[in-house]
Formats: structure tokens, C-alpha cells, sequence
């Protein structure tokens, strides 16, 4: 899968109409492999590379999703707890392609690996959740202020769906006012 990888690098620069998204979700699939093998030295030159492709911002929402998946493996197995978070913080603090159900799943992770037996990872844990919760209020923030300046017209909000415990997000919420929403409504 490597080789296949490294052949789709050299075809997608050799033709720029390739969408970078496209290219970098197939070259995930062997990152994602190596992070299965078990092979500590594998699983971290395979975590920084997946680090590399999330600061350089060409993941999108899907790759996001197949990263999230990855790290969700990792902690379940206890390997590289404090890389696992290193990666989260970097996925959701670079740009804002995740959203919904994989900001949770995220956030979920970093709670669970908050009750761990390593203290090491329970602080960095601890340290990342605070500044994860509170990046998902920012990100609302930032919202609001981009939907101001394009003076996008204004969603209504049901006022009563507010008040509901639904688990879904009232209609009208912009992405980021949704998932601030629900995080509140968790806590």
C-alpha cells in the first residue's frame, strides 16, 4: 500500500486537477495500516505522518473522520495515549473540517483517556480537554463573526427547541453554534 501511495503522490503532481483531498484520503489507508500493526516504531512514524498531513491542512472531513477512527483504535489499545492527543489537539485546533459526530467522537476519546492509570497521560488528558471545550466555544465565536461580515442573512431559532434535551441540534444553528450547542447540552 506504500508503493501504491507513493505512485499516487507522483501521478497527482504530475496532473494538478487532482483534488489534494482525494489524494491524501488514499494516502491515509497505509498510515491507518501501519497504526494497526502493532509495531511501536510504525504506529509513531505513522502518527507523524498523519500529524504532517493535518498541519499542512489538506485533510478534509472524511480524512478527518478516517483520523479520528485511528486514534479511537489507539487509545482503546493503549498505544501512544499522548501522541493520540497530541494528534486530536492538532486536528481540531489547524482548521475547522471537523464537525458533528467526529468532534465528539474526539472529545469523547480525550475524556476516556482522562480516567487511564498513567499520570502522564491523565494530566495531558486533563489539559487537552480544557483546551478542546473551550476551542468548540471559540470556533462559535469565529462563526459568527465571519456569517456577520458576509451579512448572511440570519437563521431563525426556535427559542422552545433550545430548551429541549433532544440531543440534536436546533434547525437554524450554524455548524459551529451546533456543536457548541450539544457540548453544552453533554456537559
Amino acid at each position: 500500500s506504500c508503493e501504491e501511495a507513493i505512485l499516487k503522490l507522483k501521478s497527482a503532481g504530475a496532473n494538478p486537477q487532482t483534488p489534494v483531498y482525494y489524494v491524501v484520503n488514499q494516502i491515509l489507508y497505509p498510515l491507518v495500516q501501519g497504526c494497526e500493526s502493532k509495531d511501536l516504531k510504525i504506529i509513531k512514524f505513522c502518527l507523524g505522518m498523519m500529524q504532517r498531513l493535518i498541519t499542512q491542512q489538506v485533510v478534509d472531513q472524511k480524512g478527518a473522520r478516517y483520523i479520528t477512527d485511528t486514534l479511537w483504535m489507539l487509545m482503546e489499545n493503549g498505544t501512544e495515549e499522548v501522541k493520540v492527543l497530541q494528534s486530536v489537539t492538532l486536528l481540531l485546533t489547524t482548521n475547522t473540517v471537523v464537525h458533528g459526530e467526529t468532534l465528539a467522537k474526539t472529545l469523547v476519546l480525550c475524556f476516556r483517556l482522562h480516567f487511564t492509570k498513567d499520570s502522564t497521560t491523565i494530566n495531558t488528558a486533563g489539559a487537552t480537554v480544557r483546551q478542546l471545550v473551550s476551542l468548540v466555544f471559540e470556533r462559535v465565536v469565529a462563526e459568527e463573526a465571519e456569517a456577520d461580515a458576509n451579512q448572511d442573512e440570519r437563521r431563525e431559532v426556535n427559542l422552545e427547541e433550545l430548551k429541549l434535551a433532544t440531543g440534536v441540534a436546533p434547525k437554524g444553528l450554524l455548524p459551529c453554534a451546533a456543536d457548541a450547542f450539544l457540548l453544552f447540552q453533554d456537559l
